[in-house]
């Protein structure tokens, strides 16, 4: 037997290394990052004799890091697809390297053809020339170890002295070469170019180096880009850093045991001189009144808060851990910077909300270059994440299904993805299940990066709840302020009017007879076209309201039905009536005692008799659905409770029954228990409670699954208690517990984080329950499971 070697063709080995560098732009940002893994402070990019009138175009990468001495050049340089940034991932400054392919110098020949390096390396203090031609990979029938690279040593080489002769006449690297240490470092020449760099070229390079590293006030790496045809036009590439922002939210994840979550909100939205000045009445509200929304509060700017990543909504019992715990640290800076104002509108002599004033080109402007949420990993940008403003966090659709503003209503708001910027910061150290696509162009969408997804759409969630809270209550205080500007208005027109009616009930006085009885007479039929018209609004107030009440009920079916679909799917096209004539054909042919010995699993009588068993399940569902619009249920009646709790129970029975659950009635049916209601109201009352408490048991472990409906009279109501022993409240609703009547407000979550919930059911129970006049509903502490307390008023004799 003979072994025999593996061999590349130079060829296929140059294509390998230039699919990872789609275009020009992306070849020059591998090569800085080169120079950030050297340790490099500076790092200058030169673009030489562009114009159409070049007759030799070059680039130049000048970095003034560690330099590079003949071993790393042949073991390392030299060597393609090493690993030895995977191994050495720390640089001596303490930096984590960006690069792990080796495969980073072939950028060079998506360049240009002709590649010079002059380099000094601050171990050696010596100097080396390397040179390559990039046409040698294409010789025809070349191997990888057919080509052959240029090394000369050059110990008097002086990287100062070589800069200087050659761009002596841009006066901002002289400044650079004496402000900074270039005495080691490299210098990366490319000639004969493979594209053609005119102004916007170089402008389109310029905005992306602008976004490749992260905002920092006080960067530790620094890059210049110049242009030998127009000195003046670039130099330094300022990072995205930004202080005119409304809100600015720092979140840092530690990764630790107790899975810490660090956050830091900044508030700079509102003036808070004006606030405590002409708005100060809006901290009378309740939510105004308690931490973190009271002046004082309001007035500090900054909250702090520090939780477990587990209080975040769904977190606590439903996700992944072992996914959650391969997500790593991380941390995330995210701005909200609103560049118009429509939704501030007078009311009286004050606007609705008091915003600090700003600049609305100024804004629109930067969010244009910077907006988006941008990934760095190891300080230099992922792409294409945040780029152009590119939403891959779904923010767009996330807001398109709650479309309300700020100030509508609590816990409908959702951001807009035009009016954001953020960056997130990993590494491939601490963030290993964040791997690189092929193409470098984004990270690999597995299950641990769609968790780390739904994890910074719930720190964001943060923010908006916070100002959700903010706008929503100075929009009520608008509402009431303009309410009483509105009774003096029609106070005082009224006023006038009696004023009015006096003054001409006198000069009625010096009229004749028949003019009094005509003007009379048209005041009654005034009054008579004001009573009609009053009685057509009265009925077309009356459609609405039944209208209202039939579309929450077909909102109540369809979370109900979505809460079992994978049941519903799976019956859908069968019918209950198939499987007992299928059986009586069967039994003409077939006797049931031959097939004893047959498996039970294989026998054709079991199959029928499974078949018939979901055929039963499928019509409960369909006479639910069916029955929950009856044109009955949506008048008002005098409804007795224990009747209804009976029917209630009777409809659930087979569904609670197949998921090990009962349900336990507890009260009397007599005329004490009647309120005057909807029976459709109750219906998505108690349909919404039941589906809750049944996704609520189905997490527990238990067979002791259980739902009690306990009712009584007290005093002139009549009160019911819902309870069921499930896994109780979610953590993140322990602390403000009445969140969960909000809008939108949902801890389901499957396990890689994904929103499962529509958080709507409680919302539609405590809807109808407030429309009912007196009645009300609240959360009963409990140290097991959950449960509620409704109160209806009894129905007047």
């Amino acid at each position: 037997m003979t072994k025999i070697p593996f061999t590349v063709s130079a060829r296929t080995a140059k294509l390998i290394g230039q699919e990872n560098f789609a275009n020009a732009e992306g070849a020059i940002v591998e090569l800085v990052k080169n120079t950030y893994d050297a340790d490099a402070r500076n790092c200058i990019i030169v673009i030489e004799n562009h114009d159409e009138y070049s007759e030799s175009p070059s680039i130049y990468i000048i970095d003034n890091g560690t330099g590079m001495t003949d071993k790393i050049i042949e073991g390392h340089w030299m060597t393609i697809g090493t690993d030895d940034k995977l191994k050495n991932y720390e640089s001596t400054k303490g930096r984590i390297k960006t690069g792990s392919k080796g495969i980073g110098r072939f950028a060079l020949n998506r360049l240009g053809l002709i590649t010079e390096m002059f380099t000094v390396s601050q171990k050696s203090n010596k100097g080396y020339i390397w040179k390559v031609d990039w046409r040698d990979f294409d010789k025809v029938g070349a191997t990888i170890t057919d080509i052959k690279a240029e090394l000369t040593e050059e110990p008097d080489l002086d990287l100062v002295n070589e800069i200087h002769n050659q761009f002596s006449n841009i006066t901002d690297i002289e400044k650079l070469l004496s402000k900074y240490q270039f005495k080691y470092g490299t210098i990366i020449k490319v000639s004969s170019l493979n594209d053609r760099w005119d102004e916007n070229s170089i402008k389109k390079l310029f905005d992306n180096l602008e976004i490749l590293v992260p905002p920092k006030e006080q960067p530790e790496f620094d890059i210049h880009l110049f242009s030998t045809s127009d000195h003046d036009g670039f130099g330094l590439v300022n990072s995205a850093y930004y202080d005119d922002y409304d809100y600015k939210l720092e979140a840092k994840y530690l990764g630790d045991s107790n899975r810490t979550l660090s956050i830091n909100i900044i508030r700079n939205e509102l003036d808070i001189d004006i606030i405590e000045n002409r708005y100060n009445e809006v901290f009378d509200f309740k939510m105004m009144n308690e931490y973190p929304y009271r002046f004082e509060d309001l007035k500090s700017k900054e909250l702090n808060i520090t939780i477990s990543l587990n209080s975040l909504k769904g977190f606590s019992s439903n996700v992944d851990n072992l996914l959650v715990d391969s997500v790593g640290k991380f941390d995330f800076t995210f701005y909200y910077i609103k560049n118009t104002i429509s939704d501030n509108r007078s009311e009286g002599d004050l606007k609705r909300y008091p915003y600090k004033s700003f600049v609305s080109a100024s804004r629109k402007a930067w969010l244009k270059k910077f907006g988006g949420v941008k990934i760095f990993r190891d300080d230099f940008r992922v792409r294409p994440y945040g780029e152009y403003g590119e939403d891959w966090l779904k923010l767009g659709e996330r807001q398109a299904q709650s479309p309300g503003g700020a100030g509508q209503r609590l816990g409908g708001y959702k951001i807009r993805p035009n009016q954001i910027a953020g960056t997130i910061n990993i590494s491939r150290i601490d963030n290993a299940s964040f791997q690189d696509k092929s193409g470098r162009e984004g990270i690999q969408e597995n299950e641990v990066f769609e968790l780390f997804k739904n994890i910074l759409l719930e720190i964001i969630g943060l923010f908006e709840k916070d100002r959700n809270v903010i706008m929503y209550n100075l929009s009520e205080l608008a509402k009431k302020r303009h309410q009483a500007e509105e009774d003096k208005r029609k106070a005082k027109e009224e006023v006038e009017r009696i004023k009015k009616e006096l003054e001409e009930e006198q000069s009625s006085n010096k009229e004749d007879k028949n003019d009094s009885e005509s003007k009379s007479s048209g005041t009654s039929i005034a009054e008579k076209s004001l009573a009609k018209g009053f009685d057509i609004l009265e009925q077309e107030l009356e459609d609405k309201e039944e209208e209202i009440r039939l579309l929450r009920n077909l909102a109540s079916v369809g979370l109900i039905i979505s809460s079992f679909a994978h049941e519903v799917k799976s019956l859908r096209s069968r019918l209950v009536p198939r499987t007992m004539f299928l059986q009586n054909e069967l039994k003409k042919y077939i006797s049931q005692d031959d097939l004893k010995v047959i498996k039970k699993d294989d026998n054709p009588f079991y199959m029928l008799q499974l078949i018939q068993e979901e055929d039963v399940k499928l019509k409960h569902w369909l006479d639910y659905s069916l029955s929950s619009l009856k044109r009955d249920k949506r008048k008002r009646t005098n409804l007795n409770f224990g009747d209804y709790f009976e029917r209630f129970k009777s409809t659930w029975d087979k569904a609670v029954e197949q998921r090990n659950i009962s349900i336990h009635l507890n009260g009397d049916s007599d005329e004490s228990q009647i309120i005057r209601a909807f029976e459709v109201d109750m219906d998505s009352v108690f349909n919404n409670l039941l589906s809750n408490s049944l996704n609520s048991l189905k997490q527990k472990l238990s067979n002791n699954k259980h739902i009690e409906i306990d009712w009584k009279k007290a005093d002139s109501f009549i009160q019911i208690m819902f309870t069921d022993n499930g896994i109780g409240l979610a953590e993140e609703y322990q602390k403000f517990p009445e969140e969960i009547f909000n809008s939108f407000e949902t801890s389901k979550r499957d396990r890689k984080g994904n929103v499962i919930g529509t958080g709507l059911g409680l919302y539609i129970v405590k809807s109808i329950i407030e429309e009912h006049n007196g009645a009300s509903i609240a959360i009963v502490k409990t140290t097991k499971g959950f449960s509620l307390k409704l109160m209806f008023p009894t129905r007047k004799k």
